[in-house]
């Protein structure tokens, strides 16, 4: 949907400007083992993943990031 086309006093900033993603990320951190919180934007186009090579791709160059406090 388009900003324009809102009702008035929508919150139109985009999802990352919001705040949210920020917050439920540091959530995550503090209440998910480490397995459980990847990254997909780290896989790779053309491949078909098991568990474990998923786990591996999306948690490789240090996975999430530590929980912000």
């Amino acid at each position: 949907h388009k900003a324009e086309d809102q009702a008035e006093g929508t919150n139109v900033a985009k999802y990352i400007d919001r705040g949210w993603c920020a917050t439920e990320n540091a959530w995550a951190g503090l209440t998910k083992a480490g397995h459980l919180s990847l990254d997909l934007g780290k896989m790779r186009a053309g491949v078909e993943y098991a568990w474990g090579s998923l786990v591996d791709d999306c948690t490789r160059d240090g996975g999430r990031c530590p929980p912000l406090l």
